[in-house]
């Protein structure tokens, strides 16, 4: 597409100038200017975070990480060059690690964008944004959607991404375009793929798509009873924790802090993912840490990281307060050996240690559970 200015009646076209040329850096002034005015381009947007990277075990950051109207996350990725290098691969590896993300997370995110000096709390603001009464684990990043800024893209780089969105991976890449006119810098934003043209049909098609997800999502009111993960780690027993009575969740505060909506007396269902429903039980106590959490034993009461049954992970994290097991004492209802459990299309499942569900499955799930543990009432 050319661009002219009208001088004295006349066209005169405009040439590109590249951003390096044009002294603007990738991170410095393309980053911080649509961080700042992303809305004007993509108004169905709220940027949460910059240079997002708190996970473990990686050192690699989104350079702006954001939620549209849906709940769904949006990874950002902006490259200073002519042909968007991996930017492909790169920002896939980044949906991939912040799918997992929870609302709850999400807030911790902006709050920390947001810094000590913003007048509403972050979960307000978030809540607004999406137009939702109370935060909903259920209904949030659903999907990760990915968006590409580069001064132009390889054809490699396009062909990838037209296969990605044939297999429904939504990723949007816009060409940006430096003009400098005497002393003002002129900078075009030009969405490439999907084309403009054809944007409006592929929009009906995914509006069909969300109607049918929305009504397989119904909302009911949540019925007191809660769901667990009892995450399927090799390093967690659940011969112990029916032996001993627990779940538990660790890793991280994001994986523990959960645990702290279950109050003594709640009733959880506990579900190992990959594996199936496990048992259920009443809780009879406070979430707890590895070093306080104690177990009844032949020989008495004792720390169940010193019983020789516990794997040496959970024995070796027991000191961090980042990372440490976090105990929950349940008092068994009912439960199963692994090769056994409960698992069958339509039954509720989720990602969070543990979630207050409100889905139109999970009544569902609850009574085909009443019935396979054998319970009444």
């Amino acid at each position: 597409m050319a661009f002219f200015e009208v001088v004295d009646d006349r066209l005169s076209r405009l040439v590109p100038t590249s951003l390096a040329d044009a002294q603007i850096r990738e991170r410095r002034d393309l980053q911080r200017l649509l961080r700042a005015h992303l809305v004007q381009l993509l108004p169905d947007l709220l940027v949460i975070s910059e240079e997002f990277g708190d996970w473990d075990d990686s050192k690699r950051r989104v350079d702006l990480l954001a939620v549209d109207r849906m709940g769904n996350l949006v990874v950002i990725e902006l490259k200073r060059g002519d042909t968007g290098h991996h930017m492909d691969l790169q920002s896939i590896r980044y949906a991939a690690m912040v799918s997992t993300m929870t609302f709850a997370q999400a807030v911790d995110a902006y709050r920390i964008f947001l810094g000590p000096s913003a007048g509403a709390s972050a979960q307000d603001m978030l809540l607004e944004f999406l137009r939702w009464s109370e935060p909903n684990e259920d209904d949030f990043a659903q999907d990760v959607r990915i968006i590409l800024f580069s001064e132009d893209f390889s054809r490699e780089l396009t062909s990838s991404v037209l296969w990605l969105r044939d297999k429904r991976v939504d990723i949007t890449c816009f060409r940006v375009n430096a003009y400098q006119v005497r002393d003002r810098l002129l900078l075009d934003f030009n969405q490439i793929i999907p084309l403009r043209e054809a944007e409006e049909f592929q929009v009906k098609v995914r509006d069909k798509q969300l109607v049918e997800n929305d009504a397989r999502r119904e909302r009911v009111p949540w019925n007191g009873e809660f769901y667990a993960n009892y995450g399927n780690d090799a390093a967690r027993s659940w011969d112990d924790a029916c032996r001993y009575g627990f779940i538990s969740a660790g890793g991280g505060h994001w994986f523990t802090r959960t645990l702290n909506l279950l109050t003594p007396g709640a009733r959880v269902w506990v579900n190992r993912p990959g594996v199936g429903y496990l048992g259920v039980g009443v809780v009879t106590g406070e979430p707890t840490s590895a070093l306080d959490f104690t177990v009844d034993t032949k020989q008495g009461r004792c720390r169940y990281i010193d019983l020789d049954t516990v794997n040496e992970v959970i024995r070796g994290h027991a000191d961090s307060s980042e990372t440490m097991e976090v105990f929950v004492p349940i008092k068994w209802l009912a439960t199963v050996p692994e090769t056994k459990a409960i698992r069958e299309p339509g039954l509720f499942g989720n990602q969070n240690s543990v979630a207050k569900p409100t889905v139109a499955s999970w009544p569902h799930t609850i009574e085909r559970l009443m019935d396979a543990f054998g319970l009444v009432g």
